[in-house]
């Protein structure tokens, strides 16, 4: 057995309709599209959402949420990530260096997820008041 000799099976596959190959193939003439009207013309389908006119379902649905413009330019980082990068003065530029913010970002807040933490300076940066108490005590600052 080869397997360009193998042939396909009968019960699987199908010939494709020969639309539009007389009266004797029953999909002659109108090639089963019946008479007249849009879905017998050629590109004759109706675009998703199109109602007949009436006002579709994603125009009468009201809409919600909202997106902040200030949200775009605004990180949040984490304690521990600083803590990994091992710098004592920590700034914006600092940040977007090690690849931990956007250059786009101009607003970075610095939130808790460690109990650890090194001496480090702070410049440009909002701090949660547990990170801010957790920097302090370790003998670092925090200009913003």
């Amino acid at each position: 057995m080869q397997l360009n000799k193998l042939k396909p099976n009968p019960k699987r596959v199908s010939s494709n309709k020969r639309i539009g190959r007389g009266p004797g193939s029953g999909f002659g003439k109108t090639s089963g599209k019946g008479h007249k009207g849009m879905k017998s013309r050629s590109g004759g389908r109706v675009r998703i959402g199109f109602e007949g006119g009436q006002m579709p379902l994603q125009k009468r649905v009201p809409k919600f949420g909202f997106s902040s413009r200030v949200n775009r330019f605004t990180e949040e980082v984490r304690l521990s990530s600083l803590v990994r990068l091992g710098k004592d003065e920590v700034s914006l530029k600092v940040l977007a260096e090690a690849d931990l913010i956007k250059n786009s970002t101009k607003k970075v807040k610095i939130f808790l997820d460690t109990d650890e933490c090194i001496k480090m300076k702070l410049t440009g940066l909002k701090t949660t008041a547990s990170v801010r108490k957790m920097i302090e005590e370790s003998g670092g600052s925090i200009e913003e």
